[in-house]
């Protein structure tokens, strides 16, 4: 049989060119089927590193500062915005108001101050992972007057290193995974009340001094194999 009987029909030149392509393709296809196949380990079904792993946290901070003079009664909402579009989680979050009341005439004329938190538009308090906080404190004469208030966004962190011997690097991620808790609008509303002494021809201490600082904690987890 010559070439010209392979061809002398349509359905013969179909045939042909379905063998020659099926001729082609076969050994192409198992030249590359062992790279797809480690490319599927490697991906999404690898755990990553097991063993003996040191976890480590590289930390990095924003903060905001202000300050602002409250009469009796007077409050101030004060605003934080976490909105950053990093993968970077968040470890906590502080606030820390100060007051100083250096005109205080004695006891029981101590300057106090409040704060009630309205987290409504942060990420997680939905969801009961973040909860609003109160606290107060005085406006010691000595210093170190007023209040502070902390939210731990990942559960346990503390930002010490460790070693991991029971889950890989995939179970660890997720651990610390805050998964965007945090983000949002954090607000706190400070009340000042002010304990004037009343002395001929008018009061002393009709206001106060409140200086507020917020610091959100952030960190990038790092795994790497203990050395052996």
């Amino acid at each position: 049989m010559d070439f010209q009987d392979l061809v002398d029909t349509p359905q013969k030149v179909k045939t042909l060119a379905g063998t020659l392509v099926f001729l082609v393709a076969f050994p192409v296809y198992f030249e590359v089927l062992p790279s797809l196949i480690d490319d599927d380990i490697s991906g999404g079904g690898s755990s990553g590193l097991s063993g003996s792993l040191i976890v480590s946290f590289e930390e990095s901070t924003t903060s905001l500062s202000e300050s602002v003079t409250l009469g009796d009664g007077d409050s101030h909402d004060s605003f934080f915005d976490l909105m950053t579009e990093s993968a970077l989680s968040i470890g906590y979050v502080e606030l820390e108001v100060s007051c100083f009341d250096n005109d205080d005439p004695g006891p029981g004329f101590t300057d106090t101050v409040e704060g009630v938190s309205d987290l409504i538009d942060v990420e997680g308090y939905s969801s009961g992972h973040i909860e609003d906080q109160s606290a107060d404190g005085s406006c010691s004469g000595g210093g170190n007057g007023g209040f502070s208030i902390r939210w731990d966004i990942t559960p346990n962190y503390t930002g010490e290193d460790y070693t991991e011997e029971d889950l890989n690097e995939n179970e660890i991620r997720q651990l610390w995974d805050a998964e965007g808790r945090g983000m949002g609008s954090w607000i706190t509303t400070i009340t000042a009340s002010i304990e004037a002494a009343p002395i001929a021809g008018g009061l002393i201490d009709s206001d106060e001094d409140f200086d507020i600082t917020w610091t959100a904690v952030f960190f990038e987890l790092s795994i790497e194999a203990a050395s052996s």
